[in-house]
């Protein structure tokens, strides 16, 4: 089957007409030398796409050659494993079908391919392989999963008759974890005869005390009781090595990032979305033991 197309010459009515590839590039990932037509692409950062108390953007690969790359390419246009390239725009009605195949077998489009050695050229794609950007749907799917920070436990508790004292264990955890606040959740999304399933899960969780500190935990922490005391959480804790007074409104304002890690697969791709989501300051007092004396 021919597969490169640099000039497609069409007798037409007697005249000859000669239809150049060209192709409009505009990404953040690829890039078009305009002169050599050459496309160079770098891994992107993954963009914000907002939602909830955090930031729901993130990146999204795919696998080429054992490496990962963008799923979207110059111009929108979406990887396919089959093809290997970034099929993009649709190619000029002038051009014709390769011998064998008709308008409804399928069309020629401008296909990007990866580095090394970035270039872009016509390609026949058969009908039915242009659609929908997988990745899309897994945003969508992500999307009906209804995500939310997680809900704080904390020791001591936060109240306008409760407080902590400078150098006793801080306990944190995740207060009745649910698959929303927590996962593993899955979910899916259909377009056409494309469909994608994610898998959503919370990776760590980054508690900022307020106090300049930020700990990092893995898991959902260890729930304080009574019968622990004075001892130090064994999974997610801390200690205050100040009084909250001199602090806004007296106390430390805790919050709780969790950071979400999407596992995705369906549209002959896979790849990984990530995203934090951050629950609303928690004010946490802290002061000082008195001694009494007489």
């Amino acid at each position: 089957m021919l597969r490169r197309v640099v000039a497609l010459i069409v007798a037409l009515a007697g005249s000859v007409v000669i239809v150049f590839a060209t192709a409009s590039i505009a990404s953040a990932d690829c890039v078009a030398d305009p002169v050599t037509g050459e496309v160079h692409c770098e891994e992107g950062e993954g963009g914000n796409n907002g939602g909830g108390n955090g930031n729901t953007g993130g990146s999204s690969t795919c696998k080429y050659d054992g490496k990962e790359i963008p799923c979207t390419g110059p111009g929108g246009s979406v990887w396919s494993s089959k093809y290997a390239c970034w099929i993009g725009e649709r190619g000029p009605d002038a051009m014709v079908p390769p011998d064998g195949q008709t308008k409804e077998d399928g069309w020629w489009h401008v296909c990007y391919f990866p580095p090394p050695g970035s270039s872009w050229e016509y390609m026949w794609i058969e009908a039915g392989e242009v659609g929908i950007d997988p990745v899309v749907l897994a945003e969508r799917a992500i999307a009906s999963m209804d995500l939310d920070p997680i809900e704080i436990g904390i020791v001591p508790e936060s109240g306008a008759n409760r407080a902590g004292l400078v150098g006793l264990p801080v306990w944190m955890w995740v207060d009745s974890p649910t698959e929303d606040t927590f996962g593993p959740i899955t979910r899916s999304a259909s377009e056409g005869s494309v469909s994608v399933s994610a898998t959503a899960s919370v990776s760590n969780i980054v508690w900022n005390m307020g106090d300049g500190t930020k700990v990092t935990c893995t898991g959902k922490g260890t729930p304080y009781a009574d019968h622990y005391g004075k001892q130090p959480s064994p999974t997610c804790g801390h200690r205050y090595a100040k009084m909250s007074s001199d602090q806004p409104d007296g106390a430390y304002q805790v919050t709780a990032t969790s950071h979400w890690v999407v596992e995705w697969t369906g549209g002959g791709q896979s790849g990984t979305i990530e995203f934090d989501l951050t629950t609303d300051p928690l004010p946490i007092r802290i002061g000082e033991a008195q001694v009494l004396t007489q």
